[in-house]
């Protein structure tokens, strides 16, 4: 075992990594794991010790039927899982004797039916992952004519159980980055402002739905990536295509000084309506370490987006009345006192007097100030009924992102 040569066993720490990357399928580790400790075959398997339940997440030269028998039926009958004491320190790597004596577990139903047929005898079990009462653990087997597990095939399993966590703390870390991003944008898009981080000259590394739309609106503007993240790792990035503004936002980059404001018009034609632009300096860094880059933040809003008012809080917050707060919510939506109170069925003598109580409650005078106090209360209308979120098991929180989506019907 210790004649492998070590690029063997660096080829086994990189497939752990590039699994954890999608790179390679997950089986990819197995197989290598398998070859350098001579096993015929492998499973990795979460098992929750509360619920007894359990399930094959990747294997290796294992049949479907029994990885599918193993999750219905034999997972919670896995004699070496009964001890659970083996399997509450990540790290640990067990020969199956040391756990269950071999005469008992042939004996058992899970040796009679599930490990017999496939000429199982001796096993070796890596605790990888140990989350409360979840655990992700790693089997090899060998053949019945085969010798235990000896000391070199532990060292090779517990380097593997060593990288093996050390990839799902990266991919942890990158599933966090991404959900705080994403949270991130949708706040921002619930705004109704636009945000896009530019590379210069005009690179487009990153933006919201927001202001995707508005690029979308402008004519001659190429077919646009979906709106991704600027600190996705690097095997993202090398296979996303970066998109590029269109020309009016690009000759606006280009002429103004930064910071600076601008009003770009999307066509030549004359009623389009033009869109106000903030550009803002920013330095850029890819990932933690790297030199940092200048670039730009441009800000936007859609001049067509919909936008609604807390009323709610806003009458919490100041006291107003149901038609007070009407009458601001009109007022955020770009109505004068007319159009408003054509809307709300008032007079405009009424809509007058709300207004100067509003004034008075909000501790303002003119109707520009009360706008931009409102519109801490305002956000984007909903286009659609937003869709409750799938519920996720408990596993989710045990296993990273590149796992946990494999035992989505785990429950």
């Amino acid at each position: 075992m210790h004649g492998r040569p070590s690029n063997a066993r660096d080829e086994l720490v990189a497939s752990l990594y590039a699994a954890a990357a999608g790179l390679v399928p997950t089986s990819r580790p197995l197989e290598l794991l398998s070859e350098l400790t001579r096993s015929d075959k492998a499973f990795a398997a979460h098992f929750n010790f509360d619920r007894q339940r359990g399930k094959i997440l990747a294997s290796f030269n294992v049949e479907p039927h029994n990885v599918e028998n193993y999750q219905e039926i034999y997972a919670s009958k896995n004699p070496w899982l009964a001890r659970a004491s083996y399997f509450q320190a990540e790290g640990l790597v067990w020969r199956g004797s040391e756990i269950v004596d071999p005469a008992r577990l042939k004996e058992t139903e899970f040796y009679k039916l599930f490990l017999y047929g496939q000429l199982i005898e001796n096993t070796a079990h890596l605790v990888v992952r140990v989350r409360g009462s979840d655990v992700f653990h790693v089997m090899l087997t060998r053949r019945r004519d085969a010798e235990d597990y000896d000391d070199a095939a532990f060292e090779i399993c517990r380097l593997f159980a060593y990288h093996a966590r050390h990839a799902f703390e990266i991919t942890d870390a990158s599933a966090a980055r991404q959900f705080i991003e994403e949270a991130c944008n949708t706040a921002i898009d619930e705004l109704a402002a636009g945000v896009a981080v530019i590379e210069p000259p005009t690179t487009i590394l990153h933006m919201n739905q927001t202001f995707a739309a508005l690029v979308e609106g402008f004519r001659g503007a190429s077919t646009l990536p979906k709106p991704r993240s600027i600190i996705s790792p690097p095997f993202a990035r090398r296979f996303a295509t970066d998109a590029k503004l269109p020309r009016p936002l690009a000759e606006a980059l280009a002429t103004h000084p930064v910071p600076s404001s601008c009003v770009v018009h999307p066509t030549a034609d004359e009623g389009a309506r033009p869109i106000a632009i903030e550009i803002r300096p920013v330095k850029l860094r890819s990932m933690p370490g790297a030199l940092a880059r200048n670039g730009f933040i441009l800000l936007s809003r859609s001049p067509d987006c919909e936008i609604e008012v807390d009323e709610p809080a806003l009458r919490a917050s100041y006291g107003l009345t149901p038609a007070e707060a009407r009458v601001c919510a009109a007022l955020v939506s770009g109505e004068n006192i007319h159009l408003l109170s054509d809307r709300l069925s008032i007079s405009p003598q009424t809509a007058r007097t709300h207004l100067k109580r509003i004034y008075d409650k909000t501790s303002t005078t003119r109707q520009p100030e009360l706008v931009r106090l409102l519109m801490s209360f305002a956000y984007r209308k909903p286009t659609k009924p937003p869709v409750a979120p799938a519920r996720q098991p408990s596993v989710a929180n045990a296993l990273p992102a590149w796992l946990a989506r494999n035992s989505a019907n785990d429950d």
